[in-house]
């Protein structure tokens, strides 16, 4: 037997009056009918349901009424009790279904049962526009027929007439089966057109606006079903997570804080409004909730590597590492873990480590174009640019669009010394991002240097890298010095020995690489432009200890090199 919470029954306006008028001193059957003795009680049941299996006794009454005989009216009356049961025990397992705060494990059973109804229902009456609607809400859901969804949806929506509710209803459901996002979110707004203040309407349409990133809609929509329902938590969080991603942090925590107020023991609430925390740099009060969210769901692996996330963005790597190896001997593959303790693990210049982590978790998601990008970072780190070849050129089969990985190739390239193929990867990424200063930088400096004669253009070099220079405000010495080069490849070594000079003073850093700029001036001065390949091995993969602090660098943000190709 299906164990649903009792609901209200809402019984059609024509049933309710009809069961009151029969309930009282008039009659529209004949008494002495032989089945109307079973049809009062089938009425006195129906106004009397409560539960589930209530529906049942009233069907069963309605049919040994038919079966022992009625008049004309009396026969249509119990037809049409009978049918309005069905729809009734349909509804109270599609609200049960729909209404729950959360899914019942039971749901796909239940979905069968109000299926059963529902198709007799419109066999019985096809034109019930209430019954095709729960159908499609129903076979909507995982594991239904999508295509019959569809179909009792647009039935619905001819069936209906102007119930607004049950035609945006509708509208919902077909937005759900659309896979193009324009065609969903149109669908979803005439939903909300015809339902304004509808809290489920605004907050479908809330949530898949978050997916897309429209992080300001979506809070307008859920603030209006806030507005009300002001006491659902999950309403607050899903506020507060609009709010959160559109920089409106203030109004995140006063969200996270009423969905506390709602459900204090709200796990999930807690580990949101600790990331909001820890975005402001709330360390200690970022931990408390997270320690709290464990003290209530002690399992949770998410809440201990944010707790590990938190603890490494406060330096504290030790505390990180020690909340990362605990999740990950008992889930030895957990993305985030892995992630976390890889990027670890590269910021001590750890590359080794820090590439068997990504490497577990491209194995596991082989079609992961930023996992793959991540990968490909690590090996140029370590200095292993055609393995980084690899990578990127994976990434970048799997999306061609993929900036990082263009960028990355083109800079393992150069490193190897094959410029051609490096020029061509930053034509693209140029395309991808024309106002990239590195972009611009690299290229210049390729058609401004490169030994190959085909390749130079001293001219488009010169026009590259002024535009990266006005960008970076003429405030870095790599980028100056790509467009000393670019002069001096045209020729012009007044202007190659003033825009070198400029870049050696400019550089304040590195001693190697302020020597470097003295070279270029000294070749300049000569009257020579610069020429420049670099060959650089294949490093070999070894397992080893951590560099020392003052030599740690990270995967995400590398030291400033001589150029950035220069890793």
């Amino acid at each position: 037997m299906l164990n649903c919470r009792p609901l209200p029954l809402r019984l059609s306006a024509w049933l309710l009056g009809a069961c009151l008028l029969l309930a009282g001193p008039i009659r529209v059957v004949a008494d002495d009918a032989p089945g109307q003795a079973d049809l009062d009680r089938a009425i006195e049941a129906k106004l009397s349901v409560d539960q589930l299996d209530d529906f049942g006794r009233v069907l069963d009454l309605c049919k040994k009424a038919i079966e022992k005989g009625l008049d004309d009216d009396g026969k249509k009356f119990a037809e049409e009790l009978y049918t309005g049961t069905l729809i009734d025990r349909a509804g109270m397992l599609v609200e049960a279904i729909f209404a729950a705060p959360r899914p019942d494990a039971q749901w796909p059973r239940m979905r069968a049962f109000a299926m059963r109804d529902l198709n007799e229902v419109v066999e019985r009456d096809p034109k019930i526009g209430q019954a095709h609607l729960m159908m499609a809400r129903l076979q909507a859901l995982p594991g239904g027929n999508r295509e019959q969804a569809a179909t009792a949806a647009a039935k619905a929506l001819e069936l209906v007439g102007n119930d607004r509710l049950q035609q945006a209803q509708a509208h919902v459901v077909l937005g759900s089966l659309e896979d193009d996002v324009a065609k969903r979110l149109e669908h979803l707004g005439k939903a909300v057109d015809l339902a304004p203040r509808d809290v489920e309407i605004r907050r479908t349409r809330g949530l898949a606006l978050l997916v897309e990133d429209e992080f300001d809609k979506a809070r307008d929509d859920l603030l209006v079903a806030t507005e009300e329902d002001a006491d659902d938590a999950g309403l607050f969080e899903a506020l507060g997570m609009a709010c959160m991603m559109g920089d409106r942090l203030d109004e995140a925590e006063k969200a996270f804080n009423r969905a506390l107020e709602i459900d204090p023991e709200a796990a999930g609430v807690l580990l949101q409004r600790a990331r909001l925390l820890a975005v402001r740099g709330e360390k200690q009060r970022s931990l408390a909730d997270i320690d709290k969210a464990l003290d209530i769901a002690p399992d949770d692996t998410s809440a201990r590597v944010l707790r590990a996330r938190v603890h490494q963005q406060a330096g504290d790597t030790e505390k990180a590492l020690a909340d990362l190896e605990a999740v990950l001997r008992d889930e030895p593959d957990l993305p985030g873990a892995l992630e976390l303790r890889g990027l670890i693990a590269a910021e001590q210049g750890d590359y080794d480590t820090a590439i068997r982590d990504f490497r577990r978790l491209v194995a596991k998601n082989p079609d992961d174009a930023v996992l793959v990008t991540q990968l490909g970072t690590l090996y140029l780190a370590a200095k292993q640019p055609r393995e980084a070849i690899r990578r990127f050129t994976r990434a970048l089969e799997i999306d061609a669009e993929n900036f990082p990985s263009r960028r990355g190739r083109s800079d393992a390239e150069i490193t190897i010394g094959d410029h051609k193929a490096a020029r061509a990867d930053l034509e693209k990424a140029l395309e991808l991002r024309p106002d990239d200063t590195g972009v611009l930088n690299n290229l210049a400096w390729l058609l401004a240097t490169s030994p190959d004669n085909d390749l130079r253009d001293g001219k488009r070099a010169i026009e590259l890298a002024a535009k990266a220079c006005e960008k970076t405000e003429w405030k870095e010495a790599h980028i100056v010095s790509t467009l000393a080069a670019g002069h001096a490849e045209t020729g012009d070594f007044a202007a190659a020995m003033k825009f070198s000079r400029q870049a050696v003073e400019l550089e304040e850093d590195a001693a190697e690489v302020k020597e470097q700029l003295r070279q270029e001036l000294a070749s300049y001065e000569a009257g020579k432009p610069w020429r420049e390949r670099q060959e650089v091995p294949e490093a070999e993969a070894r397992p080893g200890p951590a560099a020392p602090a003052d030599e740690q660098k990270t995967a995400q943000e590398p030291r400033k090199p001589r150029r950035p190709f220069d890793e």
